[in-house]
Parts: structure tokens; sequence; C-alpha cells
């Protein structure tokens, strides 16, 4: 009976390290050093570089079954900034453009995440823009993870995508007969602590 008793309790031990093993990490982001920023054509002659500075998001990464994480970002669209005024003036506001009255949140949620190496992965994810909902594939670089300075344990990584900016209703060039640029790079560059 006693030997019984042991087998139990040593199998129990050991699910429960398992297990504890197993848990994924939760991670929100540290919005101070991740940044989302964007660029698209400027009607065919330069790059027009531009970022959201509002949003909110959180990871869930497993690092002994990576394929199990997974990620959701909510930006304000009202924060969008192309550093001018005026342009960020229209594109807040007019048709075609980012309408943020309307549409005041643009948000990204995973739907598998696909390691390709060992520090890198294939996040693929639906994606909201103005009440469009189009899949998106980001070209994910797992970074650092390890404790800052001040012991909180953060990982860090980096994304790409680019989108076509009809699927998403940005569509004010082609409505206006002014060369458009028809897509967006998008390139987000994330820290993010454990909670």
């Amino acid at each position: 009976m006693k030997r019984i008793l042991t087998t139990i309790a040593a199998t129990l031990l050991a699910f429960g390290v398992t297990a504890a093993q197993a848990a994924p990490e939760q991670y929100k982001l540290d919005t101070a050093h991740t940044f989302i920023t964007f660029k698209t054509s400027h009607i065919g002659f330069s790059w027009m570089p531009g970022v959201f500075h509002d949003f909110s998001g959180t990871i869930t990464y497993d690092p002994e079954d990576r394929a199990a994480s997974s990620t959701e970002f909510t930006v304000q669209t009202e924060s969008v900034d192309t550093f001018h005024a005026e342009r960020n003036k229209h594109l807040r506001e007019r048709d075609g453009l980012f309408e943020t009255g309307e549409f005041p949140t643009a948000k990204f949620v995973s739907t598998s995440y696909e390691p390709t190496g060992p520090d890198s992965a294939k996040l693929t994810g639906e994606l909201t823009i103005k009440g469009n909902t189009h899949t998106v594939e980001f070209k994910v670089q797992e970074l650092a993870a390890r404790k800052d300075p001040w012991g909180n344990f953060r990982r860090a990584f980096s994304a790409s995508a680019t989108i076509n900016l009809a699927d998403f209703g940005l569509t004010y060039f082609a409505d206006n007969n002014i060369p458009e640029p028809k897509t967006a790079e998008i390139n987000i560059s994330v820290e993010a602590l454990r909670q």
C-alpha cells in the first residue's frame, strides 16, 4: 500500500512539474519601447513614413511550444502621425482614409504562429481597419528575452508585413484619380513585460 501511495504521489508531482513547465507566459506591451510604424509611396515618388502613438496589446508566448503562442493588438487610429499637421488631419478625417470619428480603432488578432527557424516565425492573423477584416501574415524575428536592469523579465520581437490598402477601405487616392500608393509596409518593434 505504501508503495502504491508513493507511486501515485510521484506521478502527481511529475504531472505538476510538467504542467508548470508547459504553462505559457503572459506578456503586456511596454508601450514606451514598442513602435508601430508604416511607410507607403507618396504618389509614386518617395516614401511617406508614419507611426501610431496610442495602442495596447498582449502576447501569450510558450517557450516549450512556440506554435501555441498568440497576440492581440489594438491601435487608436486618431494617433496616426506622419510628421505633418495638415496631412495628419487629412488622414484622420477624409473619406477613403482612416475616418477616425467613425472607426476609432484598428485591431489585429492572431490565428496562428508558425516557427520557421530557431528565432523566426510566421505570424498569421485577422487585421481589421475601418470595419474591413482580412488575413495578414507577419514575418517575425524573436529577439532578446531576459531580465532588464530593473528586474522585469521582458521579451522582444520585430515583425513586418505588407497590406493592400484597398482591402481596408483606404481608397482616397484611387477615388480622386491620384496616382495611388497601392500597398503599405507595416513594421513593428516590440518589447513586452512578463506578467
